[in-house]
């Protein structure tokens, strides 16, 4: 049987499954929506089969969109590694990187080393995603991420994984508020005090608006905002308290007013690994990605305490 779809309708149906959207799917894959809804119907037309549903979570794949998606993912990985080895080289490979990475991953550690890998391999993109952890972990699964920085408490089976570097969140507070100056103190014991937040989307606060909920109690944000640097500020000023990555607090109390509570509970100690499905699988790139994010130059050894924690 001849199937009339190429690498460029696999990319997108690939695009599809990763942004739950055929919309955003077509943007990625650099095509209008109505072009890229036609490749879609002629693949379901090939194969004689519905590939996608329609969910309150956008689009998502039906049984045989799923055996679609890892045979999509196996092609288009064999002609990346096919295009590499005719172009030898990290100047000349070209090519995306698919890392999905926790909130702490994302601000704190890899900036410096994705700068680094960037310049050595001027050819290669990194498509990088905010997710929460179980989210990442299921997308390497499923084959649509091709690197995860994830906690480590989340089950690694079907993944393999290595150490990568350890955070603890704290309580940053103005200076002179009830809590500041009273050592650690347990999560709970924040959630009657005004909260600052970030954004419900970034994977940090959705963890922490969990971990209130395990208490019993709703967080009582005042206002959420993009960044960290802007929570401190607020913070300073009296707004509230918030929970960020001790070594982001350390670094904007510098400059600000601000105290640095620790924090009792466990999990305040985020350690997190790097996971990926196959690592004989992964590109050259891929691979070369992996050690510039692990190189003890980028922060600390895998797995020991955060720089200024």
């Amino acid at each position: 049987m001849a199937f009339d779809f190429d690498l460029i309708d696999l990319q997108l149906f690939v695009n599809v499954v990763d942004t739950l959207s055929l919309t955003r799917g077509a943007e990625r894959s650099h095509m209008s929506a109505p072009a890229a809804s036609a490749r879609i119907k002629k693949i379901e037309e090939a194969l004689g089969t519905q590939l996608f549903y329609r969910t309150t979570q956008g689009l998502t794949p039906t049984s045989a969109g799923h055996t679609v998606l890892k045979n999509a993912l196996g092609i288009l990985r064999q002609a990346e590694q096919l295009s590499e080895e005719f172009h030898a080289g990290a100047g000349s490979m070209k090519g995306n990187i698919r890392l999905y990475a926790s909130t702490l991953a994302i601000s704190e550690f890899i900036p410096c080393a994705l700068q680094k890998f960037l310049l050595s391999f001027p050819g290669m993109n990194i498509d990088l995603h905010e997710r929460a952890s179980t989210d990442i972990a299921r997308a390497l699964k499923q084959g649509t991420a091709d690197i995860g920085i994830l906690s480590a408490d989340v089950p690694g089976e079907g993944l393999e994984c290595v150490p990568y570097r350890r955070e603890r969140l704290v309580l940053v507070a103005p200076a002179g508020h009830a809590l500041a100056g009273v050592g650690p103190v347990d999560f709970g014991q924040t959630l009657q005090a005004d909260h600052i937040g970030l954004t419900e989307s970034t994977a940090l606060q959705s963890f922490i608006i969990r971990a209130a909920s395990r208490e019993g109690m709703a967080l009582k944000l005042r206002i959420q905002v993009n960044n960290f640097e802007s929570l401190c500020n607020l913070v300073e000023s009296g707004v509230g308290v918030g929970i960020i990555p001790d070594s982001v607090a350390r670094r904007h109390a510098r400059r600000l007013r601000i105290a640095i509570v620790m924090l009792r509970n466990d999990w305040a100690i985020r350690d997190l690994k790097i996971a990926v499905r196959d690592m004989r699988s992964l590109s050259p790139p891929a691979k070369a990605l992996i050690d510039v994010l692990t190189a003890p130059e980028q922060g600390q050894e895998p797995g020991g305490p955060a720089s200024g924690g």
